[in-house]
């Protein structure tokens, strides 16, 4: 497929629009949730969705699968929803919910909460309302900040946007995952420097002319793709992880 058709198929699927960082993060979850699946539909809950470009590829992927889409904020929602609806995804669906309160949907195979751990000021809680959501043996998949991130390009922001924490440490994250009575906890470290380098330099040209954003987005898409074969540098800027509901 020449360059021009992979930014087209891109730009029909939403994911040119996403964030190299963003991307990245879709890639592991689909994995991850594709191997949960086994083929079968699944019903998957995205926790602080935002305004859910994620749900939306995923939800494109996967048209078997049902996916709710929660944010406490309506505003972002109605716009997701406006997209979704436009995209003809009638298995995605989106909720205004506040996660430090049981939601008003549960029953879920598969949770998956990738941007939203280190803005929450409770993230105890909000673990505890998304082991509530699950089925006995359903999976979450939580990625953090790591508590030891640096950015790789001198005058990069040091924080994440939002952030009301600098990260976690694996210890730290395992023993809230556990206190949330989810087991058989496992951690991948990921986001390094090759697919951070491409995060910090799409941030300095998302305000840029178009010409410019168009010359930088192969390098971003090949950055995320080569990140995700494992080819890159440095040591991991965020922890991957995910955990079970014990079966009953």
């Amino acid at each position: 497929m020449s360059l021009l058709g992979k930014l087209r198929a891109l730009l029909e699927e939403g994911l040119a629009l996403m964030a190299p960082a963003r991307r990245l993060r879709l890639a592991l979850a689909d994995r991850t949730l594709s191997r949960c699946s086994e083929g079968r539909p699944i019903r998957l809950l995205d926790a602080g969705c935002g305004d859910g470009l994620l749900s939306m590829a995923l939800a494109r992927r996967h048209p078997a699968w049902t996916l709710v889409g929660v944010d406490r904020h309506e505003g972002i929602l109605s716009g997701a929803r406006a997209r979704a609806e436009g995209k003809g995804l009638g298995n995605l669906s989106f909720q205004a919910a506040d996660l430090l309160q049981p939601l008003p949907v549960s029953g879920f195979d598969a949770v998956a909460a990738l941007e939203c751990l280190s803005e929450i000021p409770d993230d105890a809680g909000a673990l505890r309302t998304m082991a509530a959501a699950l089925a006995p043996d359903g999976l979450l998949a939580v990625q953090v900040p790591d508590r030891e991130w640096r950015p790789v390009l001198p005058g990069s922001a040091d924080t994440w946007r939002e952030q009301v924490r600098q990260g976690y440490g694996r210890e730290d994250l395992a023993a809230l995952l556990r206190d949330a009575g989810l087991e058989a906890v496992e951690m991948v470290g990921t986001y390094r420097s090759l697919a951070a380098a491409a995060q910090e330099i799409r941030d300095r040209v998302k305000g840029a002319p178009l010409p410019v954003r168009l010359f930088a987005f192969p390098f971003l898409a090949a950055a995320v793709r080569l990140e995700d074969l494992g080819i890159t540098w440095g040591p991991p800027n965020a922890i991957f992880a995910t955990a079970r509901k014990p079966a009953r």
